[in-house]
């Protein structure tokens, strides 16, 4: 999935506050900005849901099956392949604390795994009664469905262990290092060009043949880094 770099407009009157923010790390961002829901069935050719690319599939347990469908769903948002590489259901939250490979909690996030002791799933919609929306598959059952919960904790009545946040929000791992090893500096990660009577931050990418869809992404990395 080809992604371009990303260009923010703003205008004059804003120049200064832009530049104040750029110096400033944030996190919050307009959720639901980027993400693509996927509220419908995956054609089975599609490389992340087949052979080709879905290591499930590789190995003999192609959908229906819930972490094949998870497996799947995760590399199509991020275009990048998940860092999972076999495990259960039940076993994909404590893995994942385990070794380190995605931020986790018990707040829903668009993109987010939900996990439960025999069940993965991924939070398709936050709705504005908080109840959440999430696509799934089952194995030897149902190839995809959606379903909104109020109480995950009911879901087949298994235990909920949390969220897994593995959607990367449009910055891929390899683009996540660049930002690290970089300096904070608005010439070393903002290229600031005249547009019209507006001024332009195009984001850098460091190298990288990936690109950011958002600039809050960008602070929030040099907010881990200097964490």
């Amino acid at each position: 999935m080809a992604k371009t770099k990303k260009q923010i407009i703003l205008p004059l009157v804003a120049v200064i506050t832009a530049l104040i923010s750029l110096l400033t790390p944030i996190s919050a961002h307009a959720e639901g900005e980027l993400y693509e829901p996927r509220l419908t069935a995956p054609d089975s050719s599609i490389p992340y849901y087949s052979r080709e690319l879905n290591i499930y599939f590789q190995t003999g347990t192609p959908m229906p099956n819930c972490v094949a469908y998870a497996y799947g769903r995760i590399y199509e948002m991020n275009g990048e392949k998940p860092l999972f590489t076999h495990g259960s259901a039940g076993d994909w939250y404590g893995m994942n604390k385990a070794n380190g490979y995605y931020d986790y909690g018990s707040e829903p996030k668009l993109g987010a795994v939900a996990c439960w002791s025999r069940h993965v799933a991924i939070v398709e919609a936050i709705n504005d009664d908080g109840s959440v929306t999430i696509s799934e598959s089952h194995w030897g059952g149902t190839y995809f469905d959606v379903r909104t919960y109020q109480d995950m904790t009911s879901h087949y009545g298994q235990t909920f262990y949390g969220y897994i946040y593995a959607y990367n929000e449009g910055l891929s791992k390899e683009l996540e290092e660049k930002l690290l090893n970089a300096d904070k500096d608005n010439s070393d990660y903002m290229t600031p060009a005249l547009e019209n009577n507006s001024v332009a931050y195009e984001v850098k990418n460091f190298g990288v043949t990936d690109g950011v869809k958002n600039t809050n992404n960008i602070d929030d990395i040099f907010l881990k880094k200097s964490n």
